[in-house]
């Protein structure tokens, strides 16, 4: 009986993002069971806005901790799903919506919220409700090229993340950055996130370093993505771009490698892509969730040093 309980309430909220964003396929009540109710960092804090019954206002924070240099936590809320039904919109149902996940995430003992949100959004953010926009992350074309070690390849399947390899490549949760604030991995937070329902990801696993990848399209050509690459041990220097970028470009068989964010682990070359031709170029935003005196985060925010696609709900 708790399970179906747990199904009647999502089953609006899965109305609502399927009339608004026009997924296809549209997504379902498994979706939303992963991404909300699954996170081993925790449910996630929802504010949401009904009407006569229906709800047309929600937005999702999904936990997850950061490190700073210094060795402190902070645990934020990933702002997704942030939408308004059609009918409700002109009537301070987007104010209502936002500033109803502040409680909830405040509740949920968030530190604050993060968003990553289109060129469009972030003007509104900042200037509208108050928040902090931080710098923007590099989208770059990584050239494959050099040798080096070869990755082996792994398809990620059910197999895969029933058995024990995560564990073993990632026994430890991943360290203090040098400088900034890390999303802090985990083999069980890994775990989750390859699990989104229907994404097909890669692992690309060598003695150094584990890569997640996956393939796109862009128009009529195959695009390998550089999702994230977390390191399994501490190096004396970085690991070059370049070999990597050719693991990735051998197995999704284009010459095409795009990463987007930060690591302090990679050396990276190639092409920095214009945000002028970036078709939806990203921005990040920070809204504490209690006053910058009282607040983990600090009074000069965050910089994120370590923070990649997968980090968010890209792909």
């Amino acid at each position: 009986m708790e399970a179906e309980g747990v199904v009647e309430d999502l089953r609006p909220t899965v109305t609502l993002l399927n009339e608004v964003f026009g997924f296809e396929p549209p997504i379902g009540v498994a979706h939303l069971e992963w991404y909300y109710r699954g996170n081993p960092e925790g449910p996630a804090a929802v504010g949401r806005v009904d009407v006569d019954g229906r709800q047309v206002g929600n937005y999702a924070l999904i936990p997850l901790r950061f490190r700073a240099a210094d060795g402190r936590t902070i645990r934020l809320g990933l702002g997704v799903d942030l939408c308004v039904h059609p009918d409700a919109r002109g009537g301070g149902t987007y104010r209502r919506t936002v500033e109803a996940s502040y409680l909830e995430g405040a509740l949920g003992g968030l530190d604050g919220i993060l968003g990553v949100a289109n060129a469009q959004s972030v003007p509104r953010m900042v200037e509208t409700m108050g928040w902090s926009a931080l710098e923007s992350l590099p989208v770059r074309l990584l050239p494959a090229r050099g040798g080096g070690e070869r990755l082996t390849s792994v398809e990620v399947d059910g197999s895969l993340l029933a058995s024990g390899l995560l564990d073993e490549l990632l026994p430890e949760p991943t360290g203090t950055p040098s400088s900034g604030h890390a999303t802090i991995w985990s083999a069980d937070l890994l775990r989750w996130r390859l699990a989104r329902p229907g994404a097909r990801y890669t692992l690309h696993v060598g003695s150094d370093v584990v890569l997640v990848s996956c393939m796109t399209m862009a128009g009529p050509v195959r695009v390998a993505v550089l999702l994230k690459a977390i390191l399994r041990r501490q190096l004396e220097g970085l690991l070059p771009s370049g070999p990597l970028a050719a693991a990735l470009a051998r197995h999704h068989r284009t010459p095409f490698v795009i990463h987007w964010g930060a690591n302090p682990g990679i050396r990276f070359s190639g092409i920095r892509v214009p945000r002028r031709l970036q078709p939806s170029p990203l921005g990040i935003v920070l809204h504490r969730l209690s006053p910058a005196g009282g607040s983990r985060i600090g009074d000069d925010g965050i910089s994120l040093t370590s923070f990649e696609f997968l980090d968010f709900d890209a792909y």
